[in-house]
């Protein structure tokens, strides 16, 4: 690989969101404190970038803000892709959990009703087991129209296609998104097996800088979740 001719992309997980509100798709008061730490970080290593882009949330944007922000000088701006959104997961597993059950009840009024000491560990064992099957396509999508595995795969590979289309050789490039988009550039740079992923898609932090040099449609891991924070700011949500 010419490493003077690839291009080098920069994946950050958004901020910690405010999980367990109204609304996920907001970034705490301390994923806008991580974000800035981020920005302070990548200043201080004089780290600077040509391209700048987010995936479609409001906390992709958000995280880029503060990232900014802490940077303390005016970045590239930041151009939203579509094509980087986060899987349909959290959506498909609120759906199929009351069924896995044989509830009727909605899977947060399940939550709600379990003691509270129990709600994080039951969500998550069951959470993974939905993310099993919809990894090995074992779930009917069709009345919801949810994204399946497969083509949340192919969405992100077509995006990195686009991505090389619109910037150029030798550019570094921002990319805020979430962590299964990330760990799905991952499984198509590793080419690593389903329970591999499944593992890592729960321990990304946030804020955390996962790279490649992309060259000649080749994605070469680089850094793998590495975290700018110090320990007590360091979150997964």
């Amino acid at each position: 690989m010419n490493s003077h001719a690839s291009k080098h992309l920069f994946f950050v997980r958004h901020g910690q969101a405010s999980f367990g509100e109204a609304n996920y798709d907001n970034l705490s008061q301390q994923g806008w404190q991580q974000s800035e730490v981020l920005g302070q970080a990548l200043q201080k290593n004089h780290q600077n970038f040509q391209k700048i882009f987010s995936g479609p949330h409001q906390r992709h944007f958000q995280t880029f803000q503060g990232i900014e922000k802490g940077y303390g000088e005016k970045m590239s701006s930041c151009e939203t892709i579509q094509g980087f959104a986060e899987n349909q997961l959290m959506e498909i597993a609120m759906y199929f959990i009351p069924k896995m059950l044989n509830s009727d009840l909605p899977a947060q009024t399940i939550f709600k009703q379990m003691p509270i000491e129990n709600r994080d560990g039951e969500f998550l064992k069951l959470f993974q087991q939905v993310a099993k099957k919809w990894m090995k396509n074992e779930l009917d999508l069709s009345e919801k129209k949810f994204e399946s595995y497969p083509d949340f795969l192919s969405r992100i590979q077509q995006t990195i296609s686009y991505l090389d289309s619109v910037t150029d050789s030798g550019d570094n490039v921002l990319i805020v998104t979430s962590g299964g988009t990330i760990t799905a550039v991952y499984a198509l740079a590793t080419q690593c097996s389903d329970e591999e992923i499944l593992k890592l898609n729960f321990g990304i932090k946030n804020v955390s800088v996962t790279d490649f040099n992309y060259y000649n449609n080749t994605l070469d891991l680089k850094n793998f979740n590495k975290s700018y924070l110090p320990k007590e700011l360091e979150t997964y949500i």
